[in-house]
């Protein structure tokens, strides 16, 4: 199993994650109420799943520099 290529795998659909984003967190600005309560919840799932996925990543390159 490649290690480092898997990594890298993961950190750059991290990273497509972070770009989807910056757009989301640019709406709460522009809305309220109950709206702006469910987008906040699925920002931060969202969130979360950046969050597993670069820290997997990171993990996966380490592991990659070990063998």
């Amino acid at each position: 199993m490649d290690y480092k290529k898997l990594g890298m795998e993961y950190l750059k659909e991290a990273q497509r994650l972070k770009e989807y984003l910056r757009p989301l967190r640019g709406q709460l600005k522009e809305i309220g109420g109950e709206d702006s309560v469910l987008l906040r919840r699925r920002i931060s799932m969202l969130d979360e799943m950046h969050l597993e996925l670069y820290h997997t990543g990171k993990y996966l390159l380490n592991q990659g520099g070990r063998l």
